[in-house]
């Protein structure tokens, strides 16, 4: 499924409108899933955000025992309402994110988000296979998480617009090294994508992008809103605080994130998934 259109500015100037929320996974204090702060979670988002995703980076995705990602996809399904819900597939083989997919698609998933396998080595060849496997081998809507943090190995500009040709691939977060130019992502919108930005930093750029996938929309998604529709030095240096005061950018942000949603009562515990 495709998310609604953008709107538009008097200017002619394309206004972002989708609001995807990478979801923290909430661990309770059996290292369970803990399905009441699933709840309480969506219900503090649901008034901002256009869809969820679950399982991403920001939920531990990579760290995540089978029986706790199930888990967190079937609470967040539960609890989504009418809103969409795209299920994060962090593994390292296609065989893995094939079975994933799999499992989404019988949980009720509305898509998946994938990003390339994992290792230094991989070749664009092969990322661009990896996705036409699982494109080809599971009947839901595909979305690119294109990082290099955890995968080790980012998707090149080329090889993604090879990507976007397939048929039932229809979004991207992209976190890429680089940013991206406003010609690149018109190019990929072209294709049928839909742009998400997936750093914070980005939020607020005069760029012709659908929307984003940051993190901080699990605390702040109405400012990400905001942050989105106009180009305002205040509302960015806002976006820039709050960075900076969540720890966003360390290596373990998922942690300062759910501290702050355990402090506001969102979640139980604040404890981080184990391996």
């Amino acid at each position: 499924m495709r998310p609604g259109p953008s709107s538009t500015t008097r200017t002619g100037r394309q206004m972002a409108t989708d609001i995807f929320v990478p979801l923290i996974t909430p661990i309770d204090y059996r290292g369970m899933v803990c399905g009441p702060s699933v709840q309480r979670l969506l219900s503090s988002l649901r008034h901002s955000a256009n869809g969820f995703i679950p399982c991403l980076t920001s939920g531990e995705g990579w760290r995540l025992s089978a029986t706790q990602w199930e888990d967190m996809l079937r609470f967040t399904l539960e609890h989504a309402g009418a809103s969409a819900v795209i299920a994060g597939i962090e593994q390292p083989s296609t065989a893995e994110v094939h079975a994933y997919a799999e499992s989404a698609k019988r949980l009720g998933a509305h898509g998946v988000m994938l990003t390339s396998p994992f290792g230094e080595s991989v070749t664009q060849a092969g990322i661009l296979d990896h996705y036409r496997r699982v494109h080809d081998a599971v009947d839901l809507s595909i979305y690119v998480y294109n990082e290099s943090s955890l995968s080790g190995n980012e998707t090149l500009f080329d090889t993604l617009l090879a990507i976007a040709a397939l048929p039932r691939v229809v979004g991207i977060k992209d976190s890429a090294d680089v940013a991206r130019s406003s010609d690149q992502i018109k190019a990929l919108q072209a294709q049928g994508l839909k742009y998400y930005v997936g750093w914070e930093h980005q939020l607020g750029e005069d760029l012709p992008v659908d929307g984003c996938v940051v993190s901080l929309a699990n605390i702040e998604p109405a400012l990400c809103r905001v942050a989105l529709a106009c180009e305002c030095a205040a509302v960015r240096s806002e976006v820039t605080r709050l960075t900076e005061a969540y720890a966003l950018q360390s290596d373990d942000w998922y942690v300062h994130i759910k501290k702050e949603l355990f402090s506001r009562g969102a979640i139980s515990t604040a404890r981080a998934a184990t391996s």
